[in-house]
């Protein structure tokens, strides 16, 4: 774990280096502060991406009419990559595992009934390749399972 929090840091200052030139040299700590926990999120949605959409590749690869299982598969995998980093890195949330988890579970089943209905819309109606749909799916819904996360399975408890 210590390596894991060594690589964090390092991805933390990385990031806060180039929102300082973005911004050229304007950043923040407010500003840094709002913007830091979605990078992080979405370096997690990366790890997460590669998790699901490789489950889905090896799936599709052996019968790709099994794109559905595929998908359900790196969906769950995923979730709990997810889950692993947010609560550990992202939200800093150790406490209350359980409910974090079931609210994780819930949020992301959400976006995976949705992701469903776009993979379908997609693959079926649309007629898109069935590897090039789950990146067009990604890029919909993981901005959707930041803000669930965000404000309802990490959200602190008013204190």
């Amino acid at each position: 774990m210590k390596l894991l929090n060594k690589l964090w840091e390092l991805y933390e200052r990385i990031v806060i280096f180039f929102l300082k030139i973005v911004t050229g040299g304007k950043a923040d700590q407010k500003l840094i502060d709002k913007l830091l926990p979605f990078a992080k999120f979405c370096l997690v949605g990366v790890l997460s991406a590669i998790v699901s959409l490789g489950c889905y590749y090896i799936v599709v690869s052996i019968n790709d009419e099994l794109y559905i299982l595929g998908y359900s598969i790196g969906f769950v995998l995923s979730v709990l990559n997810s889950y692993f980093w947010n609560s550990n890195f992202v939200f800093h949330k150790t406490d209350e595992k359980l409910k974090t988890i079931t609210k994780t579970m819930m949020s992301y089943s959400f976006t995976f009934v949705l992701g469903n209905i776009i993979l379908y819309t997609l693959i079926e109606i649309l007629k898109v390749s069935a590897f090039i749909a789950p990146l067009i799916n990604i890029m919909i819904t993981t901005p959707m399972n930041f803000i669930l996360s965000k404000f309802w399975s990490y959200k602190r408890k008013e204190e």
